[in-house]
């Protein structure tokens, strides 16, 4: 199981197996990109756990 988080605002998506990375990248991304601060549990409350072997093919 993967997590992945998709920005509302642009087409920003990340997806990694580590949780703790997909949230620096968003707080990053935020920051950078809206120039917004996100907390971590913000974060971590948008984050949807997929099923990444459904995408090998």
């Amino acid at each position: 199981m993967a997590h992945q988080y998709s920005c509302s605002a642009c087409d920003f998506m990340v997806r990694s197996e580590s949780e703790d990375e997909v949230v620096e990248l968003v707080q990053n991304h935020a920051g950078e990109k809206h120039d917004m601060t996100v907390g971590e549990n913000d974060v971590r409350d948008g984050i949807e756990n997929v099923d990444v072997t459904a995408d090998a093919g």
